[in-house]
C-alpha cells in the first residue's frame, strides 16, 4: 500500500482544510497605455471635414474627450447658451459639465444653424442628427458610424481622439483632479492614465485648455 493510500483516509475523516499560502499575495498586472496619436495625425483635420456636425464631433472628441456615446444622446436641451456649457449625462454617473472654449461653442452654432436650417420641422431631441433620424417617426439617436464614418476618411474615430486627448492632458499636469474634472473621468479611468493616485473628486470648474494639437493650431 502507498504512502498516498495510508495518508487519504486520515485526511478524509479528519476534515480537514488545507490553506492557500498564496491567498494574502497579490500581483499586480502592468497597464499598458496606448500612445498619442502623432501631431501631423490632427493637424488641419478641422479644416478637412465637410461640413459642421462632423467639425463638431470631432472637436467634441479630440478636444473635450466625448465618446460616441456621449455625443450620440447629448440633447438640444443640454446646450445653456447663457453660459456656453454642454451638459454631458453619462448613465449611472453625475451629470458632466463641459465649458465650452471659442472654438466648439462656434461650431455648435454653426451646426444648430444647419440642423434648423435643413430641418425646422423635426421633432428629434437630440443634438446631433441625420436625414434619417431628423425625420423618423421613433426619433432615434445617430448611429456610431454617423459619428466615425467621415473621421475614418481622415485616419481618426472618436474613439481613439479620445484617449489621446486624455493621455495628452495627462502628461501635462501633475494633478489627477484636474483630469476628473476636466473630462468628468472616474477615480478608476484616473488612475488608469495618471500615475498618481487619483482621490475622489470635488465639484468646481475645471480651468479647460483647449488642444491645440486637436486643431491644428
Amino acid at each position: 500500500m502507498s504512502l498516498e493510500r495510508l495518508k487519504r483516509p486520515r485526511l478524509e475523516h479528519a476534515a480537514l482544510i488545507f490553506r492557500d499560502p498564496a491567498r494574502t499575495v497579490s500581483l499586480t498586472t502592468a497597464v499598458v497605455l496606448p500612445r498619442p496619436l502623432a501631431d501631423d495625425m490632427l493637424r488641419g483635420t478641422l479644416d478637412r471635414l465637410p461640413n459642421s456636425r462632423d467639425r463638431l464631433c470631432f472637436v467634441l472628441a479630440a478636444v473635450h474627450a466625448l465618446s460616441t456615446h456621449d455625443q450620440r444622446h447629448l440633447l438640444l436641451d443640454d446646450v445653456d447658451h447663457s453660459r456656453a456649457t454642454l451638459r454631458v449625462r453619462r448613465t449611472g454617473k453625475p451629470v458632466h459639465t463641459l465649458y465650452l472654449d471659442e472654438l466648439t461653442y462656434r461650431l455648435a452654432r454653426q451646426w444648430l444653424a444647419a440642423r434648423h436650417r435643413r430641418w425646422p420641422a423635426t421633432t428629434s431631441p437630440y443634438l446631433l442628427v441625420t436625414a434619417r433620424t431628423a425625420t423618423e417617426d421613433t426619433r432615434p439617436p445617430v448611429s456610431i458610424e454617423a459619428i466615425n464614418k467621415p473621421l475614418r476618411v481622415h485616419g481618426h474615430q472618436a474613439g481613439r481622439l479620445r484617449v489621446d486627448r486624455i493621455l495628452n492632458e495627462a502628461q501635462h499636469t501633475d494633478d489627477p483632479l484636474h483630469l476628473i474634472r476636466l473630462f468628468g473621468l472616474s477615480p478608476p479611468h484616473c488612475r488608469e492614465v495618471h500615475p498618481r493616485r487619483a482621490p475622489a473628486p470635488q465639484p468646481e470648474r475645471p480651468d479647460h485648455v483647449l488642444s491645440s494639437r486637436a486643431v491644428g493650431m
